[in-house]
């Protein structure tokens, strides 16, 4: 398991080892990214992420 510091300087070598730039000022988030893509967060709970229910009105309630 590769760690962030190893995917950075992965990223840069694969990109030419650039000394600016923007793969040299991203490279630390891409390193991060990748690493949250390989150890992702558990989610708190899968009945907290349901929709509230819907209350649709089909007829009114009131008589006139």
């Amino acid at each position: 398991m590769a760690n962030e510091k190893d995917i950075k300087e992965a990223i840069l070598k694969v990109a030419g080892n650039p000394e600016s730039g923007a793969i040299h000022s991203l490279a630390g988030q891409m390193a991060k990214a990748i690493l949250e893509l390989e150890n992702p967060a558990e989610p708190v709970s899968p009945r907290a992420e349901k929709p509230k229910r819907e209350v649709r009105v089909t007829e009114p309630t009131e008589v006139r």
